[in-house]
């Protein structure tokens, strides 16, 4: 598996990494295999791990420390912190970003990865007020300068357009985002994709549309993908019909031309797709083994995107707004 550098902290990571919201929630797929997953993808040569303390309120870092603990000078683990899942009302979980709360999470996030340090520490879908909050960016930074966290970074959500805050967080001097970049969503990942930090891609397949395996998309409101409106899913699947024969003539499934896509941005430091099957991963992890695209090949999704996509893209920035 290649490496690539998260931005300039000098931490290496696998180009592809595995996300633990997949395996450790019920919202991407029923019984999955968690375990063994974790296991092929360190024997494929996957090093980063990219988990958050409210995945499974705790369990995500559990399970990965169960099963690669052994193993934590050979990986690098990303997790994020800011949702307050001890305290919750009823059903209810709010964010929390007071640095007393902050300071009691990633120590609750280091005992459960049973680690004295982890590679990068997010805030897990902060709004600009606490990004651009100094007191907080001190904090995170401090951590850093005690040796408990390598990098320190913003994980943009919850869905796409949250494109002044990615660019405030990297003036504010965070290290990393974690941000939605697909074929069909472009904006505002390219915005942040100009600058030389560590880019962590989030959902390369647009809520599954670039799978052809799973074509056609039915609505189902116990899995993830039910955040977005079953229409715009619906109308992603048909207006990529002519990108799935594009990928045919390249000699790869549109769900590898996908991973290809947003591989094929050198400030990408790694992509990581939903994986919730051994197929989904070894499926993901041959696209290495594929040609690169070319210019010419950027050129045509680049139309293509013009002509198919950049409504959809639009309709997804503006679908934002119901969570600011």
């Amino acid at each position: 598996m290649r490496e690539r550098d998260f931005g300039h902290t000098g931490i290496r990571v696998s180009e592809i990494g595995v996300g633990l919201w997949s395996l450790a929630t019920d919202w991407w797929a029923p019984n999955v295999n968690a375990e063994e997953i974790l296991k092929k993808a360190y024997e494929l040569g996957i090093t980063f791990y990219d988990t958050g303390d409210i995945y499974g309120e705790g369990k995500a870092e559990e399970l990965l420390v169960k099963v690669l603990g052994n193993k934590r000078d050979n990986i690098v683990i990303l997790t994020k912190i800011g949702y307050d899942f001890y305290n919750k009302k009823g059903r209810k979980i709010e964010q929390n970003f007071n640095i007393d709360y902050l300071e009691f999470a990633i120590k609750e996030s280091l005992k459960r990865l049973n680690t004295d340090y982890v590679d990068i520490l997010m805030l897990h879908n902060p709004k600009m007020n606490v990004i651009r909050n100094k007191e907080i960016f001190d904090f995170m930074q401090g951590l850093k300068k005690d040796g408990i966290v390598r990098a320190i970074g913003v994980a943009l959500g919850p869905t796409l357009g949250w494109g002044e805050e990615g660019l405030e967080a990297i003036k504010m001097g965070y290290e990393g985002l974690e941000h939605i970049y697909n074929m069909i969503e472009q904006y505002p990942g390219k915005e942040f994709l100009k600058y030389r930090i560590g880019n962590v891609v989030r959902v390369p397949h647009a809520s599954d549309a670039l799978i052809e395996g799973k074509w056609p998309i039915g609505e189902n409101k116990n899995l993830h993908r039910s955040l977005k409106n079953i229409k715009w899913i619906e109308e992603a699947v048909n207006n990529s019909k002519g990108m799935l024969e594009f990928a045919k003539s390249k000699g790869m499934k549109l769900s590898q031309l996908a991973i290809k896509f947003v591989l094929a941005n050198p400030n990408v430091s790694t992509v990581v797709p939903n994986i919730t099957t051994i197929k989904e991963l070894e499926e993901f992890v041959k696209t290495e083994e594929l040609e690169d695209l070319t210019e010419e090949d950027m050129s045509f999704i680049s139309s293509y995107y013009e002509k198919y996509y950049k409504k959809l893209n639009d309709e997804s920035i503006e679908e934002t707004k119901i969570y600011k």
